[in-house]
């Protein structure tokens, strides 16, 4: 284990790929690396492929395989995936403290650090905002807000079970709780679930006390290039239009460009970067 805090507690990442036609085993590994780089936390991967072949998995300081029980479900742009089992991360994590990202968020810089240090029992991401406006929408027309399930911090501890145990009960009873709260879509999402979770646990309300500081940058359209700055970073889309960020943590939405070779090579310029 690459990092303990000072009071013997663990801290790690925790990551989940369940490959469908999008072959997020892949996506997850390049994910690991920025986390390495600009984290140095240890970090276990959670999949049912078989990776006791593959001589490309130094990234992970674990792997625990399980049996994936969702089914794929088809979505406009991303093709097939599988999103199910996410509550399992509480008994699955090794860790004390856990940081739990979905493989397309990219881990840019260190300040996710700093979480650590806040008093949570978990923290949620309620906040989230695209290049062309903020994303703070409900989840349907009489639903509760967005809870972004991107990035999810927890420790071991009673609340955080309840919040988890909870999950897994929306999980294995969503046509009753998609009707419930109104749902736009009849697909279980990660986002919904955790969002009912958190209000059925924190008693019905709106409890932002675990919520993350700040909000989190989604890039929602396709993309043909991330380009590494000394002051930032450039994202062209398919019209070859620019746009210069900050360098930040970034959400991507367009699965076909994190399995491309131009973001591999993104990955590499990002690792070989000595600022």
């Amino acid at each position: 284990m690459k990092n303990l805090n000072v009071l013997g507690k663990s801290k790690g990442v925790l990551l989940f790929a369940f490959n469908s036609r999008i072959d997020y085993v892949t996506i997850a590994k390049r994910c690991a690396r920025l986390i390495g780089k600009n984290l140095n936390l240890p970090i276990t991967l959670v999949t049912d492929s078989d990776l006791t072949l593959d001589s490309d998995v130094s990234m992970f300081d674990h792997i625990i395989n399980v049996e994936n029980h969702g089914t794929n479900h088809k979505l406009s742009e991303a093709g097939l995936w599988r999103n199910t089992d996410r509550y399992s991360a509480y008994e699955l994590s090794p860790y004390d403290e856990t940081l739990l990202l979905d493989t397309d968020y990219l881990v840019l810089d260190d300040s996710l650090l700093k979480y650590f240090d806040l008093d949570y029992d978990y923290r949620l991401m309620h906040r989230n905002h695209t290049l062309d406006q903020d994303w703070n929408d409900k989840m349907g027309l009489y639903g509760i807000p967005y809870v972004w399930a991107t990035v999810v911090l927890f420790r071991k501890c009673e609340k955080a079970k309840l919040l988890f145990d909870m999950v897994g009960r929306i999980q294995n009873n969503w046509g009753y709780y998609s009707s419930l709260y109104n749902m736009r879509t009849g697909n279980f999402r990660n986002d919904y679930a955790f969002a009912i979770a958190n209000s059925i646990v924190s008693g019905y309300t709106l409890d932002h006390t675990q919520s993350f500081p700040g909000q989190m940058l989604t890039l929602e359209k396709r993309i043909t290039a991330l380009e590494l700055r000394a002051t930032g970073i450039v994202a062209r889309d398919e019209t070859n239009r620019a746009t210069i960020l900050p360098r930040m943590n970034l959400h991507i939405m367009d699965k076909d460009y994190l399995q491309s070779g131009q973001f591999n090579t993104f990955v590499e310029e990002v690792i070989g970067c000595t600022e």
